[in-house]
């Protein structure tokens, strides 16, 4: 199989699936008390009142001017581009950098404990050592990379590298400030008796490690004044965005000729770089990381209970979400993502999907992998194998794991942190709750004496409309002791109080209210926007433009969402002031 995976593994950050709210933490403080047998009532008695959306919060410009730094990946994008892929593949295969893959990113970029959103000492090392190795590379391989050799070993030649070079490096033309500052980092070490190479091997390093490479700016005609960024500033920002890499010579030749000043030209740069296999590439392994595929890579699973659990199934799984993704984003309907039947499976996961095998009519490819309808009891993402059973334990699924998970990554709801005061009550109450129903044990968290009520009403009906699937997502219709699963709930206001009946139906409501889509569209936003402090909620107007906008477009695809986040005015326009 292609694509196995790798012992050791990062895993990603997701910090849209982490307990971090003060308010809700509050409402989950205090005394669970005596615990009593549970009633199996209904989890409230009171009228469930769905959110009001009527009203959206703000105005699509959302940021104010600021300065944001490269990721890693970023700044070895940069490189490759700079100096070419052999420099690139050394650097990114270097463990001592402890680069973070781009499957393994966070969810935003800059979230991550490894990045953070500006260099300071934590992060400075890797940037400069990167550059080191980055002149270095330059030095030994001078003549192929500058041109310079033989009659043109010359300072002109040399410095007019340099500061083509820069230009680059920068993504924008040089001013005659920075020109006459790098122009005297060559001279400088030329009269120390340098070489020519040398000379230039130092300027390319001060170059990388400038805060014009290692940042870029969102500030448009200035920091005090709202309005537009400046050309090279959405060039950036596009390209970014999309690839994860500095704008490509077509993309910088549209800012320099004034052909970014529309959103038509803009939707048309876009267009372009979403046709490309690098945009496609980069979005398709944010995704992965947005549903966070990458836990099954560690996620612990106790075979003695689930006998069919194996590191072939693990990394089937793996594979079936990578394929997955690659169809749906490329070829089918944002909504598909959730309701699809349709899915890429092998023999090892045949049996767990209850589908008999070999499928009649499908062509397997060279891993064994083909296209097939799974049962009804099956809708996308939700209730596919590496979605449910990263966030299993290791003897059974978790109702309260599953419904923080798609609280989170379904709804864009901020999940509260573990009361961590009262872990010792919250293990009695379990312990009392040890032979009571996946509904019970909900009933008692939801109960209004309980201090768990404040938050668990809002997530454990997600986890219990996927009771159905095991602790490795085979469809079940009783529990672990034969009583009979009830997956009917009502979800709670911030998915608009539907009553469903398992999976099928809540991922139907979560597309049919705009609920997804909605929250598709602020992750992606922050993705877009690098960090998670920009405050773009699911009902801000910036938010709401973009999900109208791509209603009204009719397409709903993948494609067509990032089309109007990359166009929207929350990406191309700031407010005055230098923001977060």
């Amino acid at each position: 199989m292609k694509h196995q995976l790798r012992a050791g593994a990062r895993v990603a950050w997701l910090p849209y699936v982490t307990f971090s709210t003060l308010s809700l933490a509050m409402a989950c403080q205090g005394s669970i008390g005596n615990p009593t047998k549970p009633d199996g009532k209904p989890q409230t008695t009171e009228t469930c009142t769905p959110a009001d959306l009527s009203t959206c919060a703000g105005s699509e410009v959302q940021v104010s001017k600021r300065i944001v730094r490269l990721t890693f990946n970023q700044v070895v994008a940069s490189l490759r581009s700079l100096l070419g892929n052999t420099l690139g593949d050394q650097i990114a295969g270097n463990d001592a950098y402890a680069l973070v893959d781009s499957v393994h990113r966070t969810f935003p970029p800059l979230s991550n404990p490894r990045e953070t959103a500006s260099i300071g000492d934590t992060n400075w090392d890797k940037g400069d050592r990167m550059a080191q190795q980055a002149a270095q590379y330059l030095f030994d391989n001078f003549a192929t990379i500058t041109g310079c050799s033989g009659a043109t070993l010359t300072d002109s030649c040399a410095q007019t590298f340099a500061r083509t070079f820069a230009a680059r490096a920068y993504r924008r033309p040089l001013t005659s400030d920075e020109t006459g500052d790098l122009d005297k980092v060559y001279t400088d070490v030329k009269a120390l008796g340098s070489s020519v190479q040398e000379s230039t091997q130092f300027a390319v390093y001060a170059v990388l490690d400038s805060p014009s490479f290692l940042y870029r700016t969102e500030l448009g005609a200035g920091a005090s004044a709202d309005g537009p960024l400046s050309p090279y500033e959405l060039a950036s920002q596009l390209s970014f965005f999309l690839t994860d890499a500095p704008p490509d010579p077509p993309l910088l030749e549209a800012a320099a000729g004034g052909m970014l000043a529309t959103e038509a030209q803009l939707r048309a740069q876009a267009d372009r770089i979403l046709a490309t296999d690098a945009a496609r590439k980069n979005l398709h392994d944010a995704m992965m990381s947005y549903f966070a595929i990458p836990t099954l890579e560690t996620i612990v699973i106790d075979s003695g209970t689930n006998p069919a659990w194996n590191n072939v199934l693990r990394s089937s799984m793996y594979h079936e979400s990578d394929l997955f993704l690659g169809d749906v984003l490329a070829n089918g309907k944002l909504a598909d993502l959730i309701t699809t039947r349709k899915s890429r499976i092998n023999q090892a996961l045949a049996p767990i999907y209850g589908v008999s095998w070999p499928p009649a009519g499908v062509t397997l490819d060279a891993d064994g992998f083909g296209l097939v309808d799974l049962p009804d009891s099956r809708a996308g993402m939700l209730t596919q194998g590496g979605f449910l059973v990263a966030r299993a334990r290791p003897q059974a699924g978790s109702v309260v794991g599953r419904g923080l998970l798609v609280n989170a990554a379904m709804l864009c709801n901020v999940n509260p942190a573990f009361p961590t005061e009262l872990a010792g009550e919250i293990a009695k109450a379990t312990a009392m709750l040890g032979t009571a129903t996946e509904k019970e044990k909900a009933a008692y968290r939801a109960d209004k004496s309980r201090p768990c009520s404040g938050c668990h009403p809002n997530f454990d009906p997600f986890g219990l409309a996927l009771e159905n699937f095991d602790t490795i997502a085979q469809y079940r219709t009783s529990d672990s002791l034969g009583r009979p699963i009830d997956a009917a709930v009502t979800l709670p206001p911030s998915a608009g109080c539907t009553k469903v009946n398992g999976a099928v139906e809540m991922a139907a409501a979560f597309a049919r209210e705009n609920t997804f889509t909605n929250c598709v569209v602020k992750n992606v936003m922050s993705y877009a926007l690098a960090q998670t402090t920009i405050g773009v909620s699911t009902n801000s107007c910036a938010n709401r433009a973009v999900v109208d906008r791509f209603n009204a477009a009719g397409e709903k695809t993948f494609t067509s969402l990032i089309r109007e986040i990359a166009v929207s005015q929350t990406l191309t326009v700031r407010n005055a002031g230098v923001g977060p």
